[in-house]
């Protein structure tokens, strides 16, 4: 069994499909031999959202179309929305044939062959055929024997259809489990079969796809058990660089997808943001792809306080979810002080004149000679 293979391009997921046929078909109608086949718990709708495995009780394989253990491929497969309606829930599985020739659908156990009750509804665009084969000990089969009864199927285009065990008329066969060997038992309905030749354990394979067209199943039913196709379930995670930025810097926001094993699905999100813990988350982003280590990253300006979380939106094979949230808070740019304004210095006096020069006196020239005094 293969798990599921995610893509980033979101078209449903492939899956593969495990095959019931050589020698694990041999042994798994060996064990008929040895009690009934273990079946479901019978107490309601079993959801799933891949091929499963034995263990699961009813699982997806794929046998020949024409001999159960003829030549058969693999198909590629997906989970759906719808197609239209899907008869339980909202998703369906669907199943495209590698080529004609294979018959591919679910494997149910039973305890009773007259309890059966085998069902599956199916859609196909264009219309598909099919096979359904019923292993079964019956109670009048030799020791080492098992009867194997074969029945074709189709359903018309378009629309669900459902195909139960109980309508179809099955070409009996009493198989050698040794030597393969076979010896014909005629036509009949599992109904009738067991009227004939006693009821008995075993299980049924229902298969569509021989003429190689693409077709979605659900609604599996047998055995008192029903089982429901729809998504898978994915986790998105976020991380941011840093919660606390001066307004108007940038922080870069990253997304994290990943399935229940913890793998790296690929799905694209959206981021969306709001005033913390109030009003309606708003969209701030186109759809943001993977990148090469798993994450979407976005760089986003934060001018305010802001929460922050992924979308991840609806897709055919998942529900839509969203991350925990984170706030990023922005802290006001510092104001810038101006520095105190300097006391002007005060104005210099103006320079002290200098005294004017002293003019000097003019000469008055020789003082004037005195008198003589005249002799007495």
């Amino acid at each position: 069994m293969v798990a599921s293979a995610a893509g980033p391009t979101g078209d449903g997921k492939s899956d593969a499909v495990r095959r019931t046929a050589g020698a694990v078909a041999v042994a798994a109608v060996a064990s008929l031999l040895l009690g009934p086949s273990p079946s479901a718990s019978g107490d309601g709708v079993t959801v799933r959202s891949d091929p499963g495995t034995q263990a699961d009780g009813m699982f997806l394989t794929y046998v020949g179309c024409d001999a159960f253990f003829g030549p058969a491929t693999a198909p590629r497969t997906r989970v759906n929305l719808g197609p239209g309606a899907a008869p339980l829930g909202r998703r369906s599985f669907g199943l495209v044939p590698g080529g004609p020739g294979t018959a591919s659908g679910p494997y149910v156990p039973f305890g009773s062959l007259a309890g059966l009750g085998a069902s599956v509804a199916v859609t196909a665009a264009a219309g598909t055929s099919g096979a359904s084969y019923i292993w079964t000990t019956a109670a009048d089969a030799p020791a080492g024997h098992a009867w194997r009864g074969r029945a074709a199927t189709s359903v018309p285009a378009g629309g669900w259809h459902t195909v139960a065990t109980s309508a179809l008329r099955y070409d009996w066969q009493l198989v050698d489990l040794v030597t393969g060997s076979t010896t014909p038992g005629g036509q009949a309905t599992p109904a009738e079969f067991v009227a004939e030749h006693g009821d008995g354990a075993g299980y049924v394979v229902t298969g569509f796809g021989c003429d190689g067209r693409a077709f979605n199943i659900d609604a599996v039913r047998g055995g008192g058990s029903t089982w429901d196709f729809e998504g898978v379930s994915l986790s998105t995670a976020i991380s941011a660089s840093t919660t606390q930025v001066t307004a108007g810097q940038d922080v870069v926001l990253s997304a994290h997808v990943t399935n229940a094993a913890g793998r790296v699905t690929g799905d694209p999100v959206l981021l969306q943001a709001r005033t913390p813990g109030q009003g309606e988350w708003r969209t701030v982003s186109d759809l943001t792809l993977v990148g090469p280590d798993g994450w979407s990253r976005r760089t986003v300006t934060v001018t305010e306080d802001t929460e922050f979380r992924w979308l991840r939106p609806e897709g055919e094979y998942a529900d839509a979810g969203a991350s925990e949230s984170v706030v990023v808070r922005a802290i006001p740019a510092a104001q810038q002080t101006p520095a105190p304004e300097q006391t002007q210095p005060p104005e210099q006096a103006p320079e002290q004149q200098e005294a004017p020069e002293q003019t000097q006196a003019p000469d008055p020239g020789p003082a004037p000679q005195q008198p003589s005094t005249p002799a007495g």
